[in-house]
């Protein structure tokens, strides 16, 4: 008999729909409207949120969490997580564990509702583990790359870089406040305050091209920063004196990549 961890940290995943969305008593009820012959699964929650609250604190107590598994029992392990954050912590997770088989699956209504794609979503990470495919993924709509995807976009779909980004095998949380920056018109960097920031990363636009302030800015800084862009080059013209620049990866995983120690 195939055995499948699974972990339910809440999400829309494990949450109930009344007057409002709200984390259900209940985080793997998944488990009761899913049926695998072939599977036995055995369920842990370390913790429950909304995703939208995911916090550092708990990114750590999820990578204790899974120090604790022996990996050798299970033909892998299924996180279930709300979609909001999924990216930043699907980032964390294939960054600290690389060689393992997980799954990371969040859904956009919560179980009982009958449009919900909880149980696709769910039954594909299923499959997925028992191809044996090694290494970490996301299922939602479809399997990605677990550190190749960005936030979902407004249509509710999270896309995924082509490349596979090298992970750094970290596993421990610092307490580095990094500020994320993303650029749009006439913006002022003079009212960002980087009194207590460790580091910036500066979000470049689809095409590795920021405006001109931005690279004024950054060169006024005196603590570390970089630009990222899920580019392999950046071809711009405006773009050629662009110094510190992290390519073929996106923000979320860039972020992933500068708290891990």
């Amino acid at each position: 008999m195939n055995k499948i961890l699974v972990i339910g940290l809440g999400g829309t995943i494990g949450s109930v729909a009344g007057e409002s969305i709200s984390l259900d008593d209940n985080c793997l009820k998944i488990l009761s409207v899913t049926e695998h012959k072939n599977v036995l699964f055995e369920g842990i929650s370390p913790f429950k949120v909304l995703s939208e609250n995911m916090a550092k604190e708990l990114w750590q107590k999820l990578i204790n969490c899974l120090d604790e598994v022996d990996f050798s029992k299970y033909k892998g392990v299924i996180i279930l997580h709300g979609s909001d954050t999924l990216a930043f912590t699907s980032a964390i997770i294939a960054n600290a564990f690389a060689d393992k088989n997980i799954v990371l699956v969040a859904s956009d209504k919560p179980v009982e509702n009958p449009l919900s794609n909880a149980k696709a979503n769910f039954d594909a990470a299923v499959a997925h583990l028992l191809s044996d495919k090694s290494g970490m993924y996301v299922s939602y709509n479809g399997i990605k790359r677990a550190n190749c995807i960005t936030s979902a976009d407004i249509n509710d779909e999270f896309r995924a870089i082509s490349h596979f980004p090298a992970p750094t095998g970290k596993k421990k949380i610092s307490n580095k406040n990094v500020l994320i920056i993303k650029p749009y018109v006439s913006m002022d960097f003079g009212a960002y305050n980087l009194d207590d920031v460790d580091e910036v990363l500066i979000e470049m636009y689809h095409s590795a091209t920021v405006p001109d302030s931005a690279k004024k800015f950054a060169k006024s800084l005196n603590i570390p920063y970089h630009f990222v862009t899920h580019k392999m080059s950046a071809d711009y013209e405006t773009a050629q004196d662009i110094e510190n620049i992290i390519f073929g990866t996106t923000i979320e995983n860039a972020y992933a990549m500068s708290i891990l120690e």
